[in-house]
């Protein structure tokens, strides 16, 4: 069973084993890091993905946290002056080349067809490897728990902030993320 992340709208799998014969369980978002409380029977019975949001009172129960936020989170304008624009490119491996303008405040990078935003032929890739995300003016890169790690020159990093021309390395993949004033 899926679950969808009412805070970045990422997947998130369940346990069903774990959680058989329960109706609630707190469940932690493998992207944004963000905890929740989901009502494990879906709306609808032939979905198998759940979109939940958090519960007040199974959140008393729980302990956690209700963070508020608006649907459309994923979908909002990025959160930098409007002369300046963001260009994400592979640089350096066998997807050499690929450009995207970023758009939305978070982007993911992963293998091909592996699910990510922006995808790239490198076997040495996660599924989904890394985030690139626009908090207020800050441009930050997150690992996503990746098996062979997010490099920024030759030390390992799980989050860092970007300055305006920064370049690291996923697998063999070398990219680069410029912010523009145009």
């Amino acid at each position: 069973m899926r679950a969808r992340c009412p805070h970045c709208a990422a997947q998130i799998e369940l346990d069903d084993s774990r959680n058989a014969g329960r109706r609630m369980a707190q469940v932690r978002c493998w992207m944004c890091a963000q905890s929740s409380v989901v009502d494990l029977t879906p709306p609808d019975q032939n979905s198998s993905t759940i979109e939940f949001n958090p519960i007040l009172d199974a959140e008393r129960q729980f302990g956690a946290s209700r963070v508020e936020r608006s649907d459309d989170s994923r979908a909002a304008g990025l959160d930098l002056p409007d002369h300046k624009s963001i260009q994400i490119s592979v640089i350096q491996g066998m997807s050499r080349g690929v450009e995207c303008d970023m758009t939305v405040p978070l982007v993911t990078i992963g293998r091909l067809r592996g699910g990510a935003d922006i995808e790239v032929d490198d076997p040495k890739v996660s599924r989904l490897h890394c985030a690139i995300e626009v908090k207020k003016d800050s441009v930050l890169l997150r690992d996503l728990r990746s098996t062979n790690g997010t490099y920024i020159g030759e030390k390992r990093v799980l989050a860092a902030r970007l300055n305006e021309c920064a370049e690291f390395r996923i697998g063999e993949t070398k990219i680069r993320v410029a912010v523009a004033a145009h």
